[in-house]
């Protein structure tokens, strides 16, 4: 997998399994076993994307949206016909000039693919 495409996916499990963990109908080996996935992936991603994702999602943005029609997921704002090329060149990943989040375009590779639940069987 290329960097960018594995930055993206590390991403989108990190988010899923923070939403996971917030659950109170898991066990605490559940949790933990969510925690220690995080932790994995966290080490995974460069230190400068990591510190950018967290900074947003931390308050209460996305650090992460996939651009849907032309629009960032996140915010609603027009993503520049330019950007998007980039973005599908490679399956690159940008950045929203009006939110900041991360930007990539959907595929595939990209849908949740339960991935996240399997790890703890739900």
């Amino acid at each position: 997998m290329r960097h960018t495409e594995d930055i993206i996916v590390r991403l989108l499990r990190i988010r899923e399994a923070r939403k996971l963990c917030d659950s109170h109908l898991l066990s605490d080996d559940d949790i933990q076993t969510l925690r220690d996935f995080i932790a994995e992936n966290r080490r995974q991603i460069p230190a400068f994307a990591l510190a950018h994702f967290d900074r947003l999602e931390s308050s209460g943005k996305s650090g992460l949206a996939k651009v849907v029609d032309g629009k960032c997921s996140a915010c609603s704002t027009e993503v520049p016909q330019d950007e998007i090329v980039y973005l599908k060149k490679n399956r690159n990943i940008g950045v929203c000039d009006s939110c900041y989040a991360f930007l990539y375009m959907p595929d595939e590779k990209f849908e949740e693919s339960g991935y996240v639940r399997h790890l703890i069987g739900k």
